[in-house]
């Protein structure tokens, strides 16, 4: 019998992955605000350089007629087939309208162009043409209105137009974003981040959890194990004797036998063969020891060259046949310096209502019994 791991160490874990997650996501949501401030910003500069770049390529054409490459009618023909084909992300596109109000090109809404303009309104009744010749004569701006998406003839969606004058051909030039766009572009880079930090949230707990459950089992092997046998220690029998006890109360058809093993002569083991080739005997004891019992017996260094193992069996006879196995395995295997041991041994079995201390007391008295027998034998209660 074995207890468990402890759950503190789990339990700290948890809570440090939850803060690390809590921590993670807070840090983003303060990160997110500032982008999507940022990244309007951006949106909104990135309307005005488009339409900065029409203005340009307005311009260029102009300055063809001034060249006398081409007249000015062509040159304001090609301009206008030019920004009419232009096209960018997915529906943005660009307007022409004179200063009067007079509609020259519109690539979604045809029906508006070679039309007067100053009447038409937006989705919440903003006279929107005039208000953008009168944002562009006054040297260029940002028109937000309320405006229908291409295909679509309802005027429901907002959207932020730039508008600048090329002063030459008296022409008002204009492009925009929709900001529904703009928010289904954001909640993207959103979801996809979100689904960032969570994968990396997930393989870093996977690697916190394997770390500590590594650290865990070489820190509890350190508190359990004895490092020279690899056996368990006295500490851990203390913590482990009843839950022993507890089988033994409730299991009617077995009991709980305690064999406390004491190494022959191990002093003169040290005095002659050196403190090292002592290490080696302990150690191997420790291995034969494990060989011998079975995974739910307990096999413990209590100290020095004494052992103890805890032993839930149903007969007197099976624990001696244990006992005596362990016996002569240990005198039959030849250690280093080829030397042999030979081992004392002392049984005692838990009468009813007997505490753990009172048997390993017996237990080790039955071993004194083998020591004065003269050693190398085992003593059991009768």
């Amino acid at each position: 019998m074995k207890i468990s791991l402890s759950s503190e160490i789990g339990r700290q874990l948890a809570v440090m992955c939850i803060i690390s997650l809590v921590s993670m996501l807070l840090l983003f949501y303060l990160f997110f605000n500032a982008f999507s401030n940022t990244f309007y910003a951006d949106k909104q500069q990135e309307s005005k350089h488009l339409t900065g770049t029409a203005h340009a390529i307005v311009e260029g054409f102009y300055e063809l007629s001034l060249d006398g490459e081409i007249n000015s009618q062509e040159a304001q023909k090609m301009a206008l087939h030019a920004l009419k084909s232009a096209k960018y992300d997915i529906d943005g596109y660009f307007w022409v309208t004179d200063a009067s109000g007079f509609m020259i090109i519109h690539p979604t809404m045809p029906h508006l162009e070679q039309t007067d303009v100053n009447s038409v309104t937006d989705g919440e009744g903003l006279l929107l043409f005039r208000k953008f010749i009168e944002q562009a004569i006054a040297g260029g701006g940002w028109v937000e209105y309320i405006w229908a998406k291409p295909g679509q003839t309802e005027l429901t969606v907002p959207k932020l137009s730039y508008v600048t004058l090329f002063e030459p051909w008296g022409w008002v030039i204009g492009t925009g974003l929709y900001l529904d766009d703009v928010a289904k572009q954001k909640n993207v880079i959103f979801i996809k981040s979100i689904g960032f930090i969570m994968i990396a949230f997930f393989f870093s707990a996977l690697l916190s959890i394997y770390i500590a459950r590594a650290s865990t089992k070489a820190i509890k092997n350190l508190a359990i194990r004895d490092p020279l046998t690899n056996l368990y220690t006295r500490r851990y029998l203390n913590e482990t004797e009843y839950g022993f006890l507890r089988e033994d109360m409730k299991d009617k058809n077995s009991h709980l036998y305690v064999l406390f093993l004491d190494i022959d002569f191990f002093k003169q083991i040290n005095d002659n063969y050196g403190h090292k080739v002592g290490d080696d005997v302990l150690r191997g004891l420790g291995a034969i020891l494990e060989d011998q019992t079975r995974p739910e017996d307990l096999c413990v260094r209590y100290g020095g060259e004494e052992f103890v193992i805890l032993t839930l069996n149903t007969s007197k006879e099976s624990i001696l046949k244990l006992a005596e196995r362990i016996r002569l395995t240990v005198k039959a295997h030849r250690f280093s310096e080829n030397f042999n041991l030979s081992l004392s041994i002392g049984i005692a079995v838990r009468h009813e209502e007997e505490d753990f201390t009172s048997i390993l007391n017996r237990a080790d008295t039955n071993l004194y019994q083998a020591k004065k027998k003269g050693r190398d034998c085992i003593v059991m209660d009768q």
